[in-house]
């Protein structure tokens, strides 16, 4: 069912607004040190997860950041957006990193170019080219926050902010690595990826030796389905999901000096 014509206008007032934000940022965000963070996984357009996390997270924390994956697969991926922007802009405290699924790659296959069709008719190259402008990684408390993870040939974290933006699928292989990049901790190094060409498993070698290159204390990713949490190499890379496509609980991780696992309690 098409949106009205008023609601129509106040998304893509969002995502123009949004994007310029987003521009403004760099592909790479420092928060800092000594923070109280809330981490949220792929939501796939579970906006009550996302209005869930914003109701019960705003106020306590210094940031919450959301790891990628707001569209396809569930038909709400408009009205998780919304949710989610329209916080976004409020201020530096929400964060939004960008996810494979943010990408026309994903959304032709998985439903979002059609939900946009659908309700807004013929508007989805505004959202390609706000995802395209969306940044790629976080790093706050010493974690670095990526949707997928580390990628080869990613030796330094400056290198993340010499990535080229707009890059909408993305071309550029490191970009699309950290986007698609699985971790497995019985691995060494990177090993080709069941999920298809151009993307590889992390093993627990390759990345030890980059956090600790980097000076960082672990990864916080999400990307894969887990029951909320799933931490492997030792605790230092952790996934976080927060899909309710899966059929598997959603799971917001805080990090207040130690990480503490919540759930998303609602329908």
């Amino acid at each position: 069912m098409s949106w009205s014509q008023e609601r129509i206008d106040t998304i893509l007032e969002l995502v123009e607004k949004a994007e310029g934000k987003f521009i403004s940022q760099g592909p790479l965000i420092r928060l800092g040190e000594g923070r109280k963070v809330a981490f949220v996984g792929d939501t796939h357009g579970a906006f009550k997860v996302s209005q869930f996390a914003l109701d019960n997270f705003w106020d306590d924390c210094d940031n919450i950041v959301f790891l990628g994956d707001y569209v396809d697969r569930d038909p709400h991926g408009l009205e998780n957006l919304e949710v989610l922007l329209s916080r976004f802009l409020e201020g530096d405290k929400l964060v939004l990193l960008r996810g494979n699924h943010e990408s026309p790659a994903t959304n032709e296959y998985y439903g979002f170019k059609e939900e946009v069709e659908e309700k807004l008719g013929d508007h989805y190259p505004n959202f390609v080219s706000m995802f395209s402008n969306m940044p790629y990684a976080a790093v706050v408390n010493g974690y670095l926050c990526v949707h997928g993870g580390i990628a080869r040939g990613l030796s330094k974290l400056e290198q993340v902010e010499g990535l080229k933006r707009p890059d909408p699928v993305p071309d550029d292989q490191l970009a699309f690595e950290m986007l698609w990049n699985d971790p497995r901790e019985e691995l060494e190094d990177f090993v080709p990826n069941v999920r298809g060409e151009g993307t590889y498993f992390y093993g627990k070698n390759v990345t030890l030796s980059f956090l600790k290159d980097n000076s960082l204390n672990g990864i916080v990713r999400g990307h894969e389905v887990a029951d909320g949490f799933r931490f492997e190499m030792d605790g230092k890379v952790i996934t976080v999901f927060s899909s309710l496509y899966h059929r598997m609980r959603a799971g917001v991780l805080l990090m207040d000096g130690e990480f503490q696992r919540i759930y998303f309690k609602g329908e």
